[in-house]
């Protein structure tokens, strides 16, 4: 049983390192902001603040003697943050710290939903003035979302499942807590309608269900999801939005709980089914296995907010996440204790103090929000579960060409739509602190603008027992130049082709680029694993490879020297690849944390010089030196594979690749011996034509097989080594 304690340590620590993030407001003393206090993020920041020092305020656990600070002090604080909140809205007498007032936008109720259970916390401490308010600001948002807004969905455009569940949900709370206001029905009734296009999916246009008398397809506006339950936010697959999603609906369940009042039966609309992919995307230490990548700040936002999903889903469905709860416990204890200040992220995002002060204490304000919120739900309720939800062992997604294999020991996966596209993964089970995702085992390719991304151009995906196949083309593009007039570098066409094998140990993968046009090319990294070094594996990591060995040092502690590593590589004896051919891999080791916020055109052209994660990075080939390209001509071309297994099944795996003899020029191959000692291997064609191949005694698992190869395919195959 995990006891609310553990979260009320947290809570206190961070709340006195928060005091040099208060802002006292000159004009009105009485209030008080956490953070800038700007509309918009700003105020949910200092929303989601307050709710940390309501809880603790609250909380009998905590000996405010050892933190030097005085409880009263902190339930003042609380109080007078809350209160700086309420006046800052249109309905209230003052405005932000940047001169305009809040409210009244698709968004704005997102910060009031994450800090309700606060409020309910120190609901005993509020004035007649302020409960006055708080049902003014209240009214006035549900009144607005009754009149005025149009509820939207969609699967591209108009994607707002998250939104769609946070607008249900005040209208609901706001019944609830004030059933005589003269529209309460019709704010349940308009809230029943967001939660059924919440977890929308396609199918819901025909679904027959009813929740609360209406009819699903009679209220479905569109779909957010897509009958596989992927989600594409922010345009892509995006695990952590349907985390998000789950969050919001577990803010109003407990208040639902704490009123024991009834559930308006459309909340749960769909959730379970949603559940069940995400918990297969979650490693057991509680991480979430992302597998269409993240755009942010790693281990933070989305991943923070997996706490109040698990307590929903132990609460309502009996669901056992004791092991995800405790393990990402753990991963905060760690984060925490290596800040040794009180603070969250202070380590890894110290750059962002200064870059921007709003993000800064928004990413530590998410992390105290649900950490207030378990401190709060555990103390008033026994959140515990008994059952598992059987694992989704193998998930595909044809939209964003998203490929899943879960096994025993292998975790492999691929994804064309993804963050930082496109991006694979092959871990080893149970090593959450390996996997990282942008641009993960597709390599990347740098030309001389500030923005360097692909547009996925075409894309193919084949499942079977135990693994699957995917092949495909993006475009490597660079924009935001320094001259005038130049806007997009189509740099080089990408040929990917990428297969899980049935063994549950291997991956392997064929690579070629070749320019698109007359371009001047300023450094590629083929392949470009990326191995995390840094909090989470105690800034070391143990390699073995072709000819030595090393124990390097990540984050602020590395030595930043590159070195050659041979024709294989194994780390922590987890995880091993192998390169084919005459290439030889190389280890690039970043002088400092590396992966950085995705920067997107007009929007994120600053050098920020920073990263929030470091990363060991395994390339070949690689290359630093800017070259000219001519349209046609080879960038590179990479086979490879990787294993989940120890260095000596590594070494094995490099010692059995090999090609496959009289094919035409342009289908490229890759052999290798699976952990199962059965042969495998792929065929690719790069060319735009259909070609003929003579295949011998070898068994096509991936596709129907009649000695022809169609223009841009890939095929995998196996034959017995007996």
């Amino acid at each position: 049983m995990i006891c609310y304690k553990e979260y009320s340590r947290f809570l206190a620590g961070w709340i006195r390192d928060a005091q040099q993030h208060l802002y006292v407001i000159p004009e009105r003393p009485e209030l008080m902001c956490y953070g800038p206090g700007y509309n918009s993020w700003g105020v949910q920041t200092n929303q989601k603040a307050f709710s940390a020092f309501a809880v603790a305020a609250v909380d009998p656990s905590i000996n405010w003697d050892l933190e030097g600070i005085e409880k009263q002090k902190v339930l003042d604080q609380a109080l007078a943050m809350l209160r700086f909140s309420l006046e800052s809205h249109i309905e209230g007498s003052s405005c932000c710290t940047d001169g305009e007032k809040w409210g009244h936008t698709w968004i704005s109720a997102l910060g009031i939903e994450r800090m309700m259970h606060a409020v309910e916390a120190v609901w005993d401490y509020l004035t007649e003035e302020d409960h006055k308010l708080l049902r003014k600001v209240l009214i006035s948002e549900v009144d607005w979302l009754l009149n005025e807004y149009e509820i939207v969905a969609g699967l591209i455009e108009n994607n707002k499942p998250e939104s769609n569940i946070w607008n249900g949900a005040i209208l609901s709370r706001t019944a609830l807590y004030y059933p005589d206001a003269p529209n309460a029905e019709r704010y349940k009734e308009k809230a029943t309608e967001f939660f059924i296009n919440g977890i929308s999916i396609e199918d819901d246009v025909n679904n027959e269900k009813v929740y609360d008398g209406k009819k699903v397809k009679d209220a479905f506006v569109g779909a957010n999801f897509f009958n596989s339950f992927a989600c594409n936010h922010h345009r892509y697959m995006n695990v952590g939005y349907m985390v998000i999603c789950l969050s919001n609906i577990a803010m109003l369940h407990f208040s639902l709980k704490a009123r024991r009042a009834k559930a308006p039966e459309a909340l749960y609309h769909n959730v379970y089914d949603l559940w069940k992919l995400i918990r297969s995307c979650t490693f057991e230490d509680g991480r979430l296995w992302r597998i269409g990548g993240d755009t942010r700040v790693r281990y933070s936002y989305c991943q923070d907010y997996a706490l109040p999903m698990w307590a929903l889903m132990q609460d309502k469905y009996d669901e056992d996440c004791t092991g995800f709860e405790k393990g990402w416990l753990e991963i905060l204890k760690t984060e925490t204790v290596y800040n040794g200040d009180g603070s969250f992220l202070s380590s890894r995002i110290d750059y962002l103090k200064d870059l921007s002060p709003l993000y800064y204490t928004r990413l530590e304000s998410d992390r105290a929000n649900v950490i207030s919120m378990m401190a709060y739900w555990r103390r008033m309720y026994d959140l515990s579960g008994s059952k598992k939800c059987e694992e989704i062992t193998s998930w595909y997604d044809s939209y964003h060409g998203s490929v899943m294999e879960k096994g025993k020991n292998r975790l492999a996966s691929f994804t064309w739509i993804s963050a930082e596209r496109p991006q694979a993964m092959c871990l080893k089970r149970g090593i959450s602190s390996l996997a990282e995702w942008r641009y993960n085992l597709t390599g990347a390719i740098r030309g001389i603008g500030v923005i360097h991304d692909c547009r996925v151009l075409s894309h193919e995906e084949k499942l079977f027992e135990g693994g699957f196949i995917t092949y495909g083309k993006v475009m490597s593009e660079s924009q935001g130049f320094v001259s005038e007039g130049q806007n997009i570098d189509r740099q080089a066409v990408k040929m990917i082709a990428f297969a899980a094998l049935p063994d549950d140990a291997t991956v392997i993968s064929i690579q070629k680029a070749v320019a698109a046009n007359r371009t001047l090319i300023d450094s590629y990294k083929v392949i470009l694993w990326n191995i995390p070094n840094d909090i989470f594996n105690g800034t070391v990591r143990r390699y073995k490879y072709d000819g030595g060995s090393a124990i390097l040092k990540g984050a602020e502690k590395t030595d930043g020297k590159n070195r050659k590593a041979g024709k294989w590589l194994n780390v922590d004896d987890a995880i091993g690849i192998a390169v084919s051919g005459d290439l030889e891999l190389t280890m690039i080791r970043p002088e400092k944390r590396q992966i950085e916020i995705k920067r997107h055109l007009g929007k994120d052209s600053t050098d920020y010089g920073r990263g929030s994660l470091y990363c060991d990075e395994i390339a070949a080939p690689y290359s630093n030196e800017r070259k000219w390209y001519d349209r046609g001509e080879k960038v590179y071309e990479v086979s490879f594979a990787m294993v989940a297994g120890d260095a000596q099944k590594t070494k094995q795996c490099a010692e059995s690749m090999g090609e496959i003899e009289n094919l035409p020029e342009e289908v490229l191959s890759i052999s290798v011996t699976g952990q199962n000692g059965r042969e495998y291997f792929m065929l690719y064609n790069t060319s735009d034509a259909c070609l003929e191949v003579e295949i011998p005694d070898a068994v096509c698992i991936s596709d129907d097989f009649e000695k022809r190869i169609g223009a841009g395919q890939a095929l995998l195959f196996e034959r017995s080594t007996k």
